[in-house]
């Protein structure tokens, strides 16, 4: 999660993408696996966890990290009413663990798409039966068939670049709403994840997260989730839940400094102090509203 411009030279912006290009994703995400697993949950779950129900107050519900995580992967496949479904779509796969939970709760086919080159070779090796990836921006995807439903944890936020107009902002989401719909069979469903701006000056808020652990990618305000999807999709479902993701970011952050050690024999102290400070910022953000996490449920319309 991050705003504004890198001066790393991999995030030079690349031709056809109007969001962060591939080179900005793979600058933060193909740093090996192997650092994300000593820290990440066994399932290498890279987004915000679910901790309880929409309505519950007080503590959370769920106490450990793995027990949120599959709650969150459970949440947005019973959102696409996943026992419908013999063919699913993953905008933004990670690492697969969606998938992989998916054809587990009985569908045929799933299909994830990430820019990522470590993703796409990790989900590779495992030879998941039913599970295809590729290494592909959504922009130029273009599948032979429809999929029953469609899921997108964690990418709408790198879809436009910092210094954008909200015209083009908008244009873009909008592409991306059009595109799903087209992707998608009469009566389908998408569930959006989304880190999203929370309700205070842009200007403050993008002083108030890193941007040099993801180049060239800005974030979406609530608002224009809503406008953009409307033509294509009516939301059905909608939450906001920045606790969510504070939580999840504390329990990576105490994972992360349990195993210094580890992490800067193998990997360095500088990746150790820049996911440190990464980790830890963040965290502050979705305590003040800087930045919400929002879950969008959508039909697919006509």
């Amino acid at each position: 999660m991050a705003t504004g411009t890198s001066d790393n030279p991999s995030a030079a912006p690349a031709a056809g993408y109007a969001g962060a290009p591939p080179e900005a994703i793979q600058f933060h995400y193909d740093v090996g696996v192997d650092f994300y697993r000593i820290w990440l949950d066994p399932l290498l779950v890279y987004s915000a966890a679910r901790w309880r129900g929409p309505l519950e107050q007080g503590p959370p519900s769920i106490r450990t990290l793995e027990e949120a995580q599959l709650a969150k992967l459970d949440f947005h496949l019973d959102a696409v009413r996943v026992q419908e479904c013999a063919s699913l779509l993953d905008v933004g796969c990670g690492w697969g663990a969606l998938m992989k939970r998916a054809r587990d709760r009985g569908v045929e086919r799933a299909v994830g798409l990430t820019l990522s080159q470590d993703q796409e070779d990790y989900v590779r090796t495992q030879q998941w039966s039913g599970i295809e990836v590729r290494r592909e921006s959504y922009e130029v995807f273009a599948p032979e068939q429809p999929f029953d439903a469609i899921v997108s944890i964690g990418a709408f936020e790198h879809f436009v670049r910092p210094g954008y107009e909200p015209a083009q902002r908008q244009a873009i989401y909008r592409n991306f709403f059009e595109r799903c719909r087209g992707w998608l069979r009469k009566g389908g469903v998408l569930s959006l994840q989304s880190i999203c701006w929370g309700y205070v000056d842009r200007a403050y808020a993008a002083k108030a997260v890193p941007v040099w652990i993801f180049p060239d990618s800005d974030l979406p305000w609530p608002s224009e989730v809503f406008e953009a999807a409307n033509p294509f999709f009516d939301v059905i479902y909608a939450e906001s839940r920045g606790e969510d993701y504070a939580l999840t970011l504390r329990e990576w952050l105490k994972r992360l400094r349990a195993n210094k050690a580890e992490i800067i024999a193998a990997h360095g102290e500088k990746l150790f102090d820049q996911y440190e400070k990464y980790l830890r910022r963040c965290t502050y953000a979705f305590e003040n509203n800087t930045v919400t996490l929002m879950r969008f449920v959508m039909s697919r319309r006509g």
